[in-house]
């Protein structure tokens, strides 16, 4: 392992936070320590939200929204975006709002991408654009597309889907801006990965332009990202790769015995982690037709890394290799890549408050359900408190 990067350095990762912020972090965590309080304050969320009532509007804005958002709007993150480039941390600005339907939302939606592409060129202080496959297409065309009796309308709308991510490769092709595409659940990410194996043949012939995201606690990723990386150089195109443990656990394990089918899940969080790892290594053995962004709260993942960059010669700063977590969460890890000069980037969501409330929910849960995270957390930044002399 990579005995120069160490992840205790708490005057470098909350160099960012006020200590009024970092009492409120505290606070914060102790929270989502608790799963009843979780599961209670997220029901009375939606709850006040959906009966209007302007005090949670408020009182969510002025918690776990100011936590792990950066605004309502691209305009509100700017001066974050700033201050983070300030300490070497690039950003990505994720709009984070679920549900559309319609033909017309998801065409605006990709104009608004392909307009965010435009900005992420022009600021220094960001390093990737971003889409989630389902933003400009339909759950339901996703997951029926490529059945043997997906109808002609189904078809048609996938159709419309392909040329919408033409429309965005094409602009961030002639920009030279990378895109990452998200992840969805399963029985969505076979069309979703079709898609995207399509853009990596026709825009990373040179650049790597295309990022698909590979979720590791599925044990069926590492063949899958072999199988890409053995077509890639074959056929004379690089795979962008974003490696993420997974998002969705507990819906695809709830699904699959209740329709009948073996889990996609790995069995264990230990079996999770040996994926994700042989998947990082995978990748280095093949380094010169990849790109990788290594999307992890995980210490041991990032040494990993860290350290395969040095026996590979790859530089702290190649462009080849990125880590990326999200606002909020993992400040240890972000900060302390920054600060040895490495690619770290924290993935920024934002949009309306009661639009992102299902990915707040999801963060919550997260760091409910996920060993150790919430632990984490409270004790760096205790460890913080105490150093500044206030706790």
């Amino acid at each position: 392992m990579n005995t120069n990067l160490r992840f205790d350095n708490t005057e470098i990762a909350f160099s960012q936070k006020s200590s009024p912020q970092l009492r409120k972090a505290y606070m914060l965590f102790k929270i989502m320590g608790s799963p009843k309080l979780v599961s209670l304050g997220s029901n009375l969320a939606l709850f006040g939200l959906k009966a209007r009532l302007p005090f949670v509007s408020y009182f969510i804005k002025s918690t776990v929204f100011q936590q792990f958002c950066g605004g309502i709007n691209r305009s509100d993150c700017s001066e974050l975006v700033s201050n983070l480039n300030h300490s070497g941390v690039k950003a990505i600005l994720d709009y984070s709002v679920e549900g559309q339907e319609s033909d017309e939302q998801y065409d605006n939606k990709t104009d608004s991408i392909i307009e965010s592409l435009k900005t992420v060129k022009c600021n220094d202080g960001e390093a990737f654009g971003v889409f989630k496959p389902t933003s400009i297409g339909a759950y339901s065309v996703f997951e029926n597309a490529l059945k043997e009796g997906a109808t002609d309308k189904t078809k048609v709308a996938f159709e419309r889907i392909r040329k919408r991510y033409q429309m965005v490769f094409t602009e961030a092709a002639k920009l030279k801006v990378p895109v990452l595409i998200d992840a969805e659940e399963t029985w969505m990410q076979d069309a979703a990965d079709l898609l995207a194996l399509e853009m990596m043949s026709t825009y990373n012939t040179e650049e790597i332009v295309v990022f698909n995201t590979f979720q590791m606690y599925r044990h069926d990723r590492l063949k899958a990202l072999n199988a890409w990386i053995k077509k890639g150089k074959k056929n004379g195109f690089k795979v962008g790769a974003k490696l993420v443990r997974g998002a969705y656990m507990e819906k695809e394990r709830e699904r699959a015995q209740k329709l009948g089918y073996d889990s996609p899940i790995c069995k264990d969080k230990k079996a999770t982690d040996e994926n994700f790892d042989n998947a990082i290594r995978m990748v280095f053995e093949h380094i010169d037709y990849c790109g990788l962004v290594v999307g992890s709260h995980n210490e041991s993942s990032t040494l990993l890394t860290s350290s395969l960059m040095k026996e590979r010669g790859v530089k702290p700063g190649d462009s080849r290799v990125a880590f990326a977590q999200l606002y909020g969460m993992s400040d240890q890890i972000t900060y302390n890549l920054a600060a040895h000069s490495y690619n770290a980037i924290k993935l920024i969501p934002y949009g309306p408050i009661r639009h992102v409330l299902p990915y707040l929910i999801r963060r919550a849960e997260e760091n409910t359900s996920v060993a150790g995270q919430t632990g984490r957390e409270l004790t760096l930044i205790t460890k913080e408190l105490k150093r500044r002399r206030i706790l």
